[in-house]
């Protein structure tokens, strides 16, 4: 992503700030790109940071470039010892993890920070990389199983 000083990406959060419709309906194409629990948390916290919802837009195609074998979901982190914060969290096959994935992330990372700076939302927002494993303890249910060899979650 080229840094153009971001002026659309800056009017649009103000338009999503003044425009609670226009808030929800966005809100709503996140949920259903992102998938989450705890709907309500994560509603308030994104009326709190809207600008979640343009970082989220331009992450999703990222996703898809560099890691399109993955899965991912939203998480609140709400420790009380620290600010609250949204996780992305972006799971690969062990196989994968070890093999270019967070070299991936590192990438996206790269791709979005300006604009997260620029929209200071920094301390909020974190893409958390994470593995998992199709045995033992940790085996993935096979609906999870489908989700990582189709791509992404509700894609």
């Amino acid at each position: 992503m080229k840094n153009t000083g971001f002026k659309e990406e800056i009017e649009f959060v103000n338009r999503l700030d003044k425009d609670d419709i226009l808030f929800e309906n966005e809100f709503s194409k996140i949920k259903d790109i992102f998938p989450f629990q705890n709907y309500d948390e994560i509603h308030n916290f994104f009326c709190k940071h809207r600008g979640l919802i343009v970082i989220l837009n331009q992450i999703k195609p990222l996703l898809e470039k560099h890691v399109p074998y993955a899965s991912f979901h939203l998480e609140l982190d709400v420790d009380p010892l620290f600010t609250p914060q949204l996780l992305l969290v972006v799971k690969a096959l062990d196989h994968d993890f070890n093999n270019g994935f967070k070299e991936e992330i590192k990438l996206i990372n790269q791709e979005i920070d300006e604009l997260v700076l620029k929209l200071n939302l920094g301390i909020e927002f974190f893409i958390f990389e994470t593995s998992c494993n199709l045995s033992g303890k940790s085996a993935l249910s096979l609906k999870e199983v489908s989700r990582h060899y189709s791509g992404y979650y509700n894609h």
